[in-house]
C-alpha cells in the first residue's frame, strides 16, 4: 500500500511565535517529523514526503535534511481556522495532478515531535490489515488525568463528577480506576484517502489504536511545553527511546 507523509506546518502561530520552527534542542520543531518522515520514505515505508507550509522561510529550516519538495500550501489555507483536513486534501490533489495516488495519509503534526520507525510501520501494518478501520491514531493510557478524576462545578459551586457513569471512588487511587482510559497523543494519524476525501474526516468512525509511551505524547504548543520537551531530550532517562534523533542534532551543529 502507498502512504503519502503529510506534515502541516503553517506559519503565524500567536501563542508560540513561529513554533513550528522554533529550536528544541538546537534543531527546529518542525525537523523531527520531516526527519522521521524522510528516514522511512528511504526504507520504503512512504512513498512521498511532503510539508504543507505557507512559508518558505520553514522549507529553508529544513535544507539540512536533504528535503527538496519546494510545494506551498496556499495562504486561503494557512488561516488561524484553516482545518488541517483541507490542508490534507489540497496536498492529495496536488499529487493527483501528477497521477500519483495513495492508499493512506499519515498527518504527522510537528508540535508532536517524537515518533519512531516501529510505530509507523506498525500503524500501517494495522490499517492494512483491517478493511473496516478508516484510522489507525496513536493514544497514550492516562493516570492521574482518568476520567473518574475530571469534575465539573455544578450551579451551586460545588465539585461534581463529569463522568457521572464512571465516579471518582474514595479514597481514590489511580492504580484502582477502571476501565483503562486513553487520549489521542497527536504524533501519529493515518487515514484510508478514500473515506478521508469522501466523507471529509480524518479520523471516521472506525479507528484502531495505536498505545505508545508518554514520552512520544508530548505535544508542544505552550512555553512549558517546551521546556518539558527539552528536559525529556536531555535526560539519560529517554536516551534509548530518543536515541533516532542523535543524528538529526549534528545536522544543525555543522
Amino acid at each position: 500500500m502507498s502512504t503519502l507523509a503529510f506534515i502541516p506546518a503553517r506559519s503565524g502561530s500567536k501563542g508560540v511565535v513561529d513554533k513550528n520552527i522554533r529550536r528544541l534542542d538546537n534543531v527546529p520543531l518542525l525537523a523531527y517529523s520531516v526527519y522521521i518522515a524522510e528516514l522511512c520514505k528511504e526504507m520504503n515505508i512512504f512513498s512521498e514526503v511532503i510539508v504543507s507550509t505557507d512559508s518558505r522561510d520553514y522549507l529553508e529550516s529544513i535544507k539540512p535534511l536533504g528535503y527538496k519538495n519546494d510545494y506551498l500550501r496556499p495562504s486561503s489555507l494557512a488561516g488561524d481556522n484553516s482545518p488541517t483536513i483541507d490542508a490534507a486534501i489540497h496536498a492529495l490533489k496536488h499529487y493527483a495532478k501528477k497521477n500519483i495516488f495513495f492508499d493512506n495519509i499519515m498527518i504527522l503534526q510537528p508540535t508532536s515531535p517524537f515518533r519512531n520507525v516501529s510505530q509507523i510501520k506498525e500503524a500501517i501494518d494495522l490499517i492494512s490489515s483491517n478493511t473496516k478501520a478508516t484510522c489507525v491514531t496513536s493514544v497514550y493510557k492516562l493516570g492521574d488525568y482518568h476520567p473518574r478524576r475530571i469534575k465539573l462545578i455544578n450551579k451551586n459551586g460545588f465539585l461534581e463528577d463529569f463522568c457521572r457513569e464512571y465516579k471518582e471512588p474514595e479514597p481514590s487511587r489511580r492504580q484502582d480506576f477502571s476501565p483503562d482510559a486513553f487520549i489521542r497523543s497527536g504524533s501519529i494519524y493515518l487515514s484510508k484517502t478514500k473515506q478521508l476525501i469522501e466523507n471529509g474526516l480524518i479520523r471516521g468512525s472506525h479507528v484502531l489504536p495505536l498505545e505508545v509511551s508518554e514520552v512520544f505524547s508530548i505535544n508542544v504548543d505552550e512555553e512549558l511545553d517546551f521546556f518539558k520537551a527539552e528536559v525529556v531530550m536531555n535526560s539519560g532517562k529517554f536516551k534509548e527511546e530518543l536515541r533516532l534523533f542523535n543524528s538529526l542534532k549534528a545536522l544543525y551543529e555543522t
